[in-house]
């Protein structure tokens, strides 16, 4: 363990907090306070990059111990929580250096570095504690600081609003974490997140008065579930979500990268106690499946650009929490990371997706040189292929389970990527179909590529197994259920199918509604307020900036 290794460890949660303070302290002006928390993210970042060379060989720790070696406070920095700290500092350093131009001239700046600068600190805290009870003030902590940052613009209504929401679904989850913790700590003191093992193995253990049918560790295993799915958007506790479309692009690009991330942090950090309970891994299993199913199809619905966005975020994080369910921790940070960097660029960039998307529409509105029977067919089997020969050549050393799952994922988004490339078919038939066979065949062995190297770079610092981990076969019966159900859907003839079509078209619609605030009347009663409804070119032009008080967004159209 190094001296700079050390350093690098203490500095990537203390710089930001120290930014925070001294902006909140001293509130400098706009830019000061803007050039304050990018200098700040930078260290960040530099520190976390160190950090993750640091890890490569050996665990960092900065701990205080009781006198049984028992952490009482500190940090931790293994490959995989290094990773996650490289993460939260790269993230805030971009977020933060495009939000300096977008919010010029804003009079709130000052306040949104702030709590940009506390909710980093905060992020960073949650990925390196040594302790639960860091992970749980970390938690809170950040949870605030998104609620504040999602009601920047705190005297238009639609933010306050979306403020409320999220207030709401965050206290529940974090209510769930300390619950559990405080459950947990009963039985075998405050969780020491190096020994987190030894830790599911007493609670396992733990003989006290009846819980219900699941034992201690079930339970505590089942509210550390519960708080990573509210804090993942994952359905029933989802609506939070859609809301923070109120906010400002800058945080939701904070939000979408690292924040929404939750759950898979939460339970890759607590990994062995959440494997160790199999109503945990099955209800987690359950839900996320439906979220990444529904979420996914309300994406594919969507007209407005950042709604599209959003629901596509809820569908990513059911599948995460699938890959946790399964098992598959390795692969679910991967998913974290890659979704991070992704997410973060697409709504920096949703200006001029606007343009490509009407761009690509135009496209479409051409006469195809592909036709329709081909193009589906090479949609298919395309990506197929490609991640057949990937699978042969490159091990990424996963069980049958998460191996399944993993290509199912891969083959679905390069299947619906090409078919969309296939559609637009903009050079002729001939260059079309050759370029997207070799970006397709990259692609995949891109992904696998990646995932088999991140796998081994972090497989030291994560549990070796699952013991209660979701089956090979239910994750088959999963996945055969849903492919019959979208095949009848699709394929189902006559009026019989328009109408089932059609209903399932308007379900979804009425899923993804916007839900009416509820207000205090003049008595003390409460009532819906009513929502306005709002056409698809109308949703794509709000979500563009045209709405009170949207100047700075003025960057991210222009």
């Amino acid at each position: 363990m190094t001296v700079s290794g050390v350093l690098a460890l203490l500095a990537v949660p203390l710089v930001p907090l120290l930014a925070a303070g001294a902006i909140g302290a001293l509130r400098p002006s706009g830019d000061v306070a803007a050039r304050w928390a990018i200098r700040s993210s930078s260290a960040t970042a530099v520190a976390a990059f160190v950090l993750v060379l640091a890890a490569t060989q050996d665990v960092v720790e900065v701990v205080l111990t009781t006198g049984d070696g028992r952490a009482v406070v500190g940090l931790v920095g293994d490959r995989a929580t290094s990773v996650l700290a490289l993460l939260t500092g790269g993230v805030a350093l971009v977020v933060q250096s495009f939000a300096r131009r977008a919010f010029a001239g804003d009079p709130r700046t000052t306040r949104f570095f702030a709590f940009a600068s506390l909710l980093t600190s905060a992020t960073a805290l949650v990925a390196t504690s040594a302790t639960g009870s860091g992970v749980a003030l970390g938690w809170i902590v950040a949870g605030v600081s998104l609620a504040a940052l999602v009601a920047h613009r705190g005297d238009w209504e639609p933010a306050r609003q979306a403020r409320r929401r999220v207030r709401r679904s965050f206290v529940l989850g974090d209510t769930a974490l300390i619950l559990g913790l405080v459950i947990a700590g009963i039985v075998a003191g405050d969780l020491d997140l190096r020994a987190t093992p030894q830790a599911a193995t007493a609670l396992a253990q733990a003989e006290v008065a009846s819980v219900g049918p699941f034992g201690i560790l079930g339970v505590v295993a089942l509210l550390l579930v519960v708080a990573g799915l509210s804090r993942s958007a994952i359905i029933p506790f989802h609506r939070w979500l859609p809301a923070t479309l109120a906010g400002p692009t800058p945080t939701s690009a904070l939000l979408h990268a690292g924040v929404v991330n939750g759950a898979g942090v939460l339970l890759v950090r607590f990994a062995p106690i959440f494997g160790a309970s199999a109503v945990a891994t099955h209800v987690a299993f359950a839900l996320g499946v439906t979220t990444a199913l529904i979420a996914t199809a309300v994406m594919l619905i969507r007209a407005d650009i950042k709604g599209n966005l959003v629901w596509s975020t809820a569908g990513q994080m059911g599948f995460m929490v699938v890959q946790c369910a399964v098992g598959a921790f390795a692969a679910a940070l991967f998913h974290v990371i890659g979704h991070g960097m992704y997410k973060a660029a697409l709504f920096l960039g949703s200006g001029n997706a606007i343009s490509a998307h009407l761009e690509h529409r135009r496209h479409l509105h051409l006469e195809p040189t592909i036709g329709i029977a081909l193009r589906r067919s090479l949609a298919l089997v395309l990506p197929a292929a490609g991640l057949a020969l990937a699978y042969a050549i490159i091990d990424p050393d996963l069980d049958t389970t998460a191996g399944i799952l993993v290509i199912v994922f891969a083959w679905a988004t390069g299947a619906r990527a090409l078919r969309g490339w296939l559609d637009a078919s903009p050079l002729g038939t001939g260059p079309t179909v050759a370029l997207g066979a070799s970006v397709t065949g990259v692609a995949s062995f891109g992904y696998l590529g990646g995932l088999a190297a991140f796998k081994g770079f972090v497989d030291p610092a994560l549990p070796a197994a699952a013991p209660t981990a979701v089956g090979t076969a239910v994750l088959t019966s999963t996945l055969v259920l849903i492919a019959i159900g979208l095949a009848g859907i699709r394929f189902a003839s006559g009026h019989t199918g328009d109408a089932l079509r059609r209903r399932v078209y308007a379900q979804l619609l009425a899923f993804s509604a916007p839900v009416p605030p509820v207000a205090r009347t003049a008595r003390g009663t409460r009532q819906a307020e009513p929502t306005p409804v709002m056409s698809r070119s109308s949703t794509e032009q709000s979500d563009a900036g045209s709405r009170p008080g949207a100047g700075h967004e003025q960057e991210v159209r222009g």
